[in-house]
This record gives structure tokens, C-alpha cells and sequence, in this order.
């Protein structure tokens, strides 16, 4: 469950903790903090702001969550409001895929399409985004389609059934945005081992959205395995075999 006074607190103690360009001293890192995090262009920011619209705010959806089995009755403009990201941080998606080349994207909580629409407007050639509920997928779609963005796919269906497969499409990078819990973030992990994807970026969501995302966070964060960690506040990123010893920094975003 959410906890914003976790959170507010928790913000404040990572605006003492994080560093900027001149705390990092691997060449990778500081072109990553110049040219993604604080590089901002202004017309392309304005170009992509124009996917956060809705463009029937007032629409009415019901369905059923497919985990708590609670039948939801929700406007399209309160559902954006309470799942979609900044916009600050859905831009820096688009830039970390461009700057970093990657071309294959999979994203894991399509919702109603914005960050998907961010990821897709990116140089990458296919982007796969999946989601549980059918009424919300096909909004996306919806999207998708009057954007004519060809090369993104909407995955249908619950993710613990549909991740396995998805994986098929080798990712270079995995967007986890769907379950806030540390034992999903786990199942999600351990599936990428055991399916040996050789995947060079994870970006994790909300890892202080509660105490319970945090400690999964942590525990990513002290695994030797993942060799680098980027903390920024509103995502943790893992370039899980960046080859450098293990290292963890908590960056100024």
C-alpha cells in the first residue's frame, strides 16, 4: 500500500544523499547525468508533453481488478491522474533509450499509454507493453493507433502470465511499472535469470512508493550481481552487467 509520509520523508533524506556530475567519475555515468538526466530539450519536451492528454477525460470505464476481484468504476482522467508518471520522468525513458541505442523495449503496466507513447516517439524499433485488464488495454491501443505507432504492442492479459513470454522479444531494456510489491520485483527478476536475458537496463518504478518497495530496492542494491545501481528518487536502475565492480550511486534527478 502506498505511504506518502514514507515517501516525503524518505525524498528528503535522498535530496541530502544525492550527488550531481561532479560526484561521479566514470565517463559513462557523467554522460549519463549530462545528457539524460539534466540535458532537457525544450521543443522536444513540448513534443512530447502532448502525449499526456486525454482526449475524453470524462469517458467512464468499469472493470474487475483482476487481483483484488474489486469491480472499479473510474473516468480516464482520474485513472491518468493516479498511474501516470511526470512528465519529467516519463521524457528521461525517451532519452535514456536514445542516448543508450537500446531497440528493443518491454514495459510492464501499459496503463492508458503515456509512457508507452514515450517510449514508442523513441528511436527504439519495438516496444511490447503489457496489461491485466482489457478495458484499459484497449485504450491504449486506441492510442497507439491514432498515433500510428506500428511497432508498439500491446501484450494482453495478467503480467505473471504474459512476462514469460514477453521476454521473447530479448529487451534491452525492461520498464517495471505494474505490481508495487517487493515480492513481484522479485518474481520479476528471478524470471529474467532463469530465462537468461541478457537485458542491459532494468528501470524500477516507485521503489519509494512504500517501506515494502524500499526494502526490495535495498536488498537489489546490496546483490553483487547487479553490478550497477542508479538511485533517482522516483525509479531505481539496474544495468545488471555493466562490467565495473559492484557500484551504487544516488543521483540528483
Amino acid at each position: 500500500m502506498a505511504s506518502p509520509l514514507f515517501t516525503f520523508t524518505s525524498y528528503l533524506l535522498y535530496r541530502f544523499k544525492a550527488v550531481n556530475a561532479h560526484g561521479l567519475h566514470s565517463p559513462f555515468l557523467y554522460e549519463l547525468y549530462n545528457f539524460v538526466m539534466h540535458h532537457w530539450d525544450e521543443e522536444e519536451s513540448e513534443k512530447l508533453r502532448q502525449f499526456r492528454t486525454i482526449e475524453n477525460p470524462n469517458q467512464v470505464i468499469k472493470y474487475t481488478d483482476p487481483r483484488y476481484l474489486e469491480d472499479i468504476t473510474i473516468s480516464t482522467g482520474r485513472l491518468a491522474r493516479k498511474v501516470t508518471s511526470s512528465h519529467k520522468f516519463s521524457y528521461f525513458l525517451h532519452k535514456l533509450i536514445n542516448h543508450l541505442g537500446f531497440e528493443r523495449i518491454l514495459e510492464a503496466g501499459t496503463s492508458l499509454g503515456i509512457n508507452a507513447s514515450y517510449l514508442g516517439s523513441s528511436k527504439a524499433k519495438r516496444v511490447w507493453t503489457m496489461e491485466g485488464i482489457e478495458e484499459i488495454a484497449d485504450l491504449a491501443i486506441e492510442r497507439f493507433e491514432k498515433l500510428e505507432f506500428e511497432h508498439v504492442r500491446v501484450v494482453k492479459g495478467l503480467v505473471e502470465h504474459t512476462f514469460r513470454d514477453s521476454l521473447g522479444l530479448n529487451p534491452d531494456l525492461i520498464f517495471i511499472d505494474a505490481d508495487h510489491r517487493s515480492e513481484a520485483i522479485f518474481w520479476y527478476l528471478r524470471i529474467i535469470k532463469e530465462m537468461n536475458v541478457r537485458v542491459q537496463c532494468i528501470v524500477i518504478h516507485d521503489i519509494y512508493w512504500s517501506r515494502d518497495m524500499n526494502k526490495a530496492w535495498k536488498k537489489i542494491v546490496a546483490d553483487d550481481r547487479y553490478t550497477l545501481t542508479i538511485d533517482i528518487f522516483e525509479a531505481g536502475i539496474i544495468f545488471p552487467n555493466y562490467p565495473i565492480e559492484k557500484q551504487h550511486f544516488t543521483v540528483k534527478f
